[in-house]
């Protein structure tokens, strides 16, 4: 069009690349632009997503009034046991829940650092009232807890989750 309009109007080669340039100029910006709004939407959306995951992949289940269940399944890194930690506190103080079921028998393995998170959501329980009973632990995650030294001895255990129900049933009787 720069081209069509110059040779129409007698306009001088390099009025026409000062032109050209311009308007490449000008297009390089809007596409620099366009690219940056794009990918900071991008990443907003999947850090809100992200953050979903994580609050769906620790839910706190009622089973009464006051009774949950936080069943956890699959890998537990770092990060997603800090969300646990402060999703499971925040469901449990707003479900007004006294006695939760922490299952592990789907978490296959935890590395140090998880496992002690798993007992700072413990303590972080007991300070809001919350009674915990860990179920399915695997030989596996017995082993790094021992490794650790974190102590059992506050913490009610049941080898599966329905023990632990029924436990728990007993103590109430």
């Amino acid at each position: 069009m720069i081209k069509e309009y110059a040779t129409k109007h007698h306009v001088g080669q390099e009025r026409v690349i000062e032109w050209s340039h311009g308007v490449v100029k000008v297009l390089d910006e809007i596409i620099l632009k366009y690219t940056e709004e794009h990918h900071n939407y991008s990443n907003r959306q999947l850090v809100a997503q992200q953050e979903m995951i994580n609050e769906l992949s620790s839910p706190v289940i009622s089973l009464s009034n006051s009774r949950a269940l936080l069943p956890l399944v699959g890998d537990i890194d770092t990060a997603r046991a800090a969300s646990i930690l402060e999703n499971t506190i925040k469901q449990c103080a707003e479900k007004k829940v006294s006695r939760l079921f922490i299952d592990l028998s789907g978490v296959v393995i935890i590395d140090t650092m998880v496992a002690h998170q798993i007992f700072q959501l413990i303590n972080g329980l007991s300070l809001i009232g919350v009674k915990t009973t860990l179920s399915g632990i695997r030989p596996e995650i017995a082993t790094t807890a021992i490794q650790l030294g974190l102590s059992f001895t506050d913490i009610s255990i049941a080898s599966t989750l329905s023990k632990a129900i029924e436990q728990d049933g007993n103590l109430k009787k």
